[in-house]
């Protein structure tokens, strides 16, 4: 939606909006709050220290390398290799009953075929 449709309101709130990014922030984690923050808006203002009250939003997908690992190497600290090996164990024996039936078949259908009476040359 282009700027120039919006109210002039809506367009002192959008460019209030863009100047505080806390605010932007919160809208982005939460869109059920625009309708009360821009209500707000109108009844406070902009200068209100209702805009300062509200607590900065902890970023998530600005992780750095360094956080990142860090957060990894402790989810692999939490796992449970026996169970993680238990799982591979039964997985494999699935496999491998899977290939078992598999080739039962296969041997079916080679022992149902007709011997060929006429060689083809």
């Amino acid at each position: 939606m282009s700027g120039h449709n919006l109210q002039p309101s809506v367009q002192k709130f959008k460019a209030f909006v863009k100047q505080h990014p806390h605010i932007k922030d919160h809208l982005r984690k939460n869109h059920g709050l625009i309708q009360s923050y821009y209500e707000k808006w109108m009844i406070l203002g902009e200068d209100d220290a209702f805009w300062d009250t509200l607590p900065e939003v902890k970023s998530e997908g600005k992780m750095s390398k360094k956080e990142w690992m860090k957060q990894f190497g402790v989810l692999l600290q939490e796992i449970d290799w026996e169970d993680v090996s238990k799982h591979i164990d039964d997985l494999n024996g699935a496999i491998g009953q899977i290939q078992q039936i598999i080739s039962n078949v296969q041997q079916d259908k080679q022992e149902r075929r007709p011997p060929v009476e006429y060689p083809y040359y």
